[in-house]
């Protein structure tokens, strides 16, 4: 009798066994969106979502939570209870660069403050000038910006945005300078640059594929062609090598998840990505699908994280 009440003492004393070994998920899965309803993250999150929905067992339901240029979003799920049940919808390239730019709202330490799910693929940037420019390569376009320093404009999404510090990337690696001419969103961004007021942008694949039929598309920023411009060739074939921008899309937990959840989540996350209709909905959307371990994604976003962190010291480049 003693020695069975003192097993009983024993296994209360021990710590609560992780979500997983109790049969997670026990709730429907909430995937926090920072950005706005319709865009590209949303749509990915929201087919992903339903793909995983139906191998988790339980709903994955979409909250768009904007505002601060995705800080909002984040913070909301960084101090969310680590239990797997609240995750992030994230463009983990977008959040290393803001968490480098002087003065970003971001109050969180992109590193310790989440725990990497996994990937699930990247939108490339592709290089694009007005038809009416006169340059047919990436070579010519280098040649064009070297002999008018500072005249040549290109348009962004925003000060900070991928594609802004794409161009101070493509600056310091050619040795060249721009002007940069920043918008309140790729769309109007891109609309200028089709009208001719800007002459050259690093648009995003989609933005381009949906928008941008009349531009000259002269090189992807990509190590392999992309199988959505499968007649563009890479950075690399046009001739500057290490000019490779994606905007990665991953899903982050707070820090503290449980390994076996994470594990769990990966494991469902893969599986909907490999998914053929998945994968061809991505395709359409310009989006590469890369799906990828935790550990990979971890790993990709320090990558990402001191990698934009050198480009905006060395550019000087800040939110004002």
């Amino acid at each position: 009798m003693r020695l069975r009440r003192r097993h009983l003492l024993a296994a209360l004393a021990l710590p609560p066994r992780p979500a997983a070994a109790q049969g997670f998920p026990t709730q429907p899965v909430r995937l926090i969106v920072p950005f706005a309803a319709g865009g590209a993250v949303d749509f990915v999150g929201r087919l992903v979502g339903m793909e995983m929905a139906t191998r988790l067992g339980q709903s994955v339901v979409v909250e768009n939570r904007t505002g601060a240029a995705g800080a909002i979003g984040a913070q909301y799920v960084a101090r969310a209870t680590p239990d797997g049940h609240t995750l992030m919808m994230t463009p983990l390239t977008s959040f290393a660069m803001l968490a480098g730019l002087p003065g970003n709202n971001l109050a969180l330490d992109m590193a310790r403050d989440f725990a990497a799910i996994g990937t699930i693929g990247a939108v490339p940037l592709v290089v694009v000038v007005n038809p009416r420019l006169p340059v047919n390569t990436l070579a010519e376009l280098v040649a064009h910006i070297r002999a008018r320093p500072g005249a040549i404009g290109y348009a962004s999404s925003g000060n900070g945005s991928t594609e802004h510090l794409a161009g101070e990337l493509f600056a310091g690696m050619t040795g060249t300078q721009m002007l940069h001419v920043p918008y309140r969103g790729g769309a109007p961004a891109l609309a200028d640059v089709i009208a001719g007021q800007v002459p050259l942008m690093f648009a995003t694949a989609p933005n381009v594929l949906q928008n941008g039929g009349t531009l000259k598309v002269l090189a992807i920023a990509t190590a392999a062609r992309s199988a959505a411009l499968p007649l563009v060739p890479t950075t690399a074939e046009a001739g500057l090598p290490g000019f490779e921008v994606s905007s990665v899309y991953g899903i982050l937990a707070p820090a503290g998840t449980p390994a076996p959840v994470i594990e769990r989540l990966n494991r469902e996350l893969l599986a909907a990505v490999a998914t053929p209709a998945v994968r061809d909905r991505l395709l359409q959307q310009g989006v590469d699908a890369a799906p990828s371990s935790p550990q990979a994604a971890t790993a990709l976003l320090a990558a990402e994280l001191a990698r934009w962190a050198g480009v905006i010291r060395a550019a000087g480049v800040t939110l004002q």
